[in-house]
């Protein structure tokens, strides 16, 4: 009889420590789990505000891409305002001068714009390889030479074909004006950004 009571008091005090260490045990896991969610929780919440400050980020450079390319647009409108402002001055056109001459004066800029940029392209690619240090062959400086010559006969051969055409329009005296009249710009405007460099470095 005692010693059942006592394996029934052993039971009990073993089941008692059982609980208790189960419940321990069930309370470290609750905690430990607790924590790896609460630090989940803040990883998220970095993660969400990273990733907000990133979009932000990219709102931002979009917004003042938009806003140069804006300004760059607002100023070319304006440049070329000037331009036929001081070309039509200087060359004396009549309204109706102006009418057929304007449209063609856009068509060879056009053709002289792509054929910059082709000879644009190439100088770059050279000088790209310079910057690099690398050696170069005979033949690639006798390719970017024939090159630069090429491109000013060709830019010579859109002149000629459309001082043909604005002959048909306006005189060869203001054909000349004309011809004057874009050195004179090209100073006038390479003055004023030469200006405005040295107010801005003050």
């Amino acid at each position: 009889m005692r010693s059942i009571w006592m394996i029934l008091q052993k039971t009990l005090i073993g089941t008692k420590l059982y609980h208790f260490l189960f419940m321990k045990k069930k309370l470290l896991f609750l905690l430990f789990f607790g924590l790896i969610n609460a630090n989940l929780f803040v990883f998220a919440q970095r993660d969400d505000r990273r990733r907000a400050e990133s979009e932000e980020r990219r709102v931002e450079i979009e917004q003042r891409r938009a806003e140069s390319e804006q300004k760059r647009r607002a100023e070319i409108e304006e440049l070329n305002k000037k331009r036929v402002e001081f070309f039509t001055k200087a060359m004396e056109l009549t309204r109706d001068e102006a009418k057929v001459f304007w449209p063609l004066y856009d068509e060879l800029q056009a053709k002289k714009f792509r054929l910059n940029q082709q000879f644009s392209r190439a100088l770059s690619e050279f000088r790209g390889n310079e910057r690099e240090r690398r050696r170069r062959s005979e033949n690639e400086y006798r390719r970017i030479v024939n090159l630069s010559t090429q491109f000013r006969l060709n830019e010579a051969k859109l002149d000629e074909e459309y001082i043909a055409k604005f002959a048909k329009i306006i005189s060869y005296e203001k054909i000349y004006r004309y011809q004057q009249a874009e050195l004179q710009f090209a100073r006038q405007m390479l003055n004023q950004r030469r200006e405005g460099d040295a107010q801005r470095s003050r």
